[in-house]
């Protein structure tokens, strides 16, 4: 049988969330802008809108 690594994730574990300002800055390094009507909006707002 072939055992998955998600039975072995403990249940508790943290899920990284960057902060939105290092999130922008990074974006910039890398040339990127985040737009307008986007400003004010958390990363987790931003996935859902942007979920494929």
């Amino acid at each position: 049988m072939a055992n998955s690594t998600k039975d072995k994730t403990p249940k508790n574990a943290r899920v990284f969330t960057p902060k939105m300002s290092n999130f922008e800055m990074s974006s910039r390094y890398e040339g990127l802008s985040m737009k307008k009507e986007n400003a004010g909006k958390s990363i987790d707002d931003l996935k859902l809108k942007y979920a494929r």
